[in-house]
């Protein structure tokens, strides 16, 4: 057991921090397991060995040092997405009516297995239309991806949904304080990919095997679903509709849906980075 929470502590927690921060990469790692992995087995493990767990700091840095020797980290750099001055000179017309949403009721995940691990990404922004403060749109990205990991024939599945939402901000009230789950009457749970609870109702949810996606309308301007399974990438679903009615009620010189929704990612930078899954075929 002990060998198998230092394995993960290294490969998901440890080995990606350890360049920058080596004691405490794995105190962290530690507080990770006994506060978010909060089903099944790991997590009880993990709080009944606290002190056992946390004395072998030395061992686990020594192992990591060895590996990071070995096979040093790729350093990642961050897509810079390049703007014609025309459309710069627009998005910094609209930076001073943006607002970055600071926080968003959590997302829960209900997959109840064990060797299952589901990480949250939601960013947001409101935009006020610079010629009625009374009109205000919103855009959510919202990332999750799911881990999944067989301990005894070591195999692993990871999926990732991603959405760009676009849609006014009375809307989104609404659909917040809307009682009815559509997708519960409409799709099969039992199916999905990544199984979860999203206040908003916004974040669609993926079938497993055929890729579609739960119920999606006009705010869902961007969405993505990919996986692969014992490192074989899988086909890339996406789906994409026109934010050009939402973009003309900012009222803005110009502005498209098109450009509208370049704005939303040039200024959320959103990213797929849950660890590198390699492409063996």
């Amino acid at each position: 057991m002990k060998e198998v929470v230092m394995v993960i502590a290294l490969e998901r927690y440890l080995i990606p921090m350890i360049s920058k921060d080596q004691e405490n990469s794995y105190k962290l790692a530690l507080v990770r397991f006994c506060t978010k992995l909060t089903k099944g087995w790991f997590h009880q493990f993990a709080i009944d060995n606290y002190p056992r767990l946390s004395n072998l700091d030395k061992d686990l840095l020594s192992i990591a040092h060895d590996i990071i020797e070995k096979f040093p980290i790729k350093q990642k750099k961050p897509d810079v997405i390049l703007l014609d001055p025309e459309t710069q000179a627009i998005f910094e017309s609209i930076r001073p009516y943006t607002k970055t949403i600071s926080s968003f009721d959590e997302i829960r995940d209900y997959d109840e297995s064990d060797n299952s691990y589901t990480d949250v990404k939601r960013t947001g922004i409101k935009i006020t239309s610079p010629i009625n403060s009374d009109v205000s749109i919103t855009a959510i990205i919202t990332i999750i991806n799911n881990e999944y990991r067989d301990v005894y024939n070591t195999s692993k599945t990871d999926r990732w949904t991603a959405s760009v939402v676009i849609l006014p901000t009375n809307d989104l009230e609404i659909l917040r304080d809307d009682d009815e789950d559509e997708d519960s009457d409409s799709f099969d749970m039992d199916h999905v990919g990544i199984s979860f609870k999203d206040p908003l109702k916004i974040h669609p949810y993926q079938i497993r095997y055929s890729g579609n996606f739960s119920k999606l309308n006009s705010k869902h301007t961007f969405v993505l679903g990919i996986s692969s399974e014992d490192n074989i990438w899988e086909p890339i679903n996406v789906e994409v509709k026109s934010a050009d009615f939402v973009a003309s009620l900012l009222e803005i010189p110009d502005i498209t849906g098109d450009l509208l929704f370049k704005y939303v990612l040039d200024y959320l930078k959103p990213t797929l980075d849950f660890g590198e899954t390699p492409l063996q075929n």
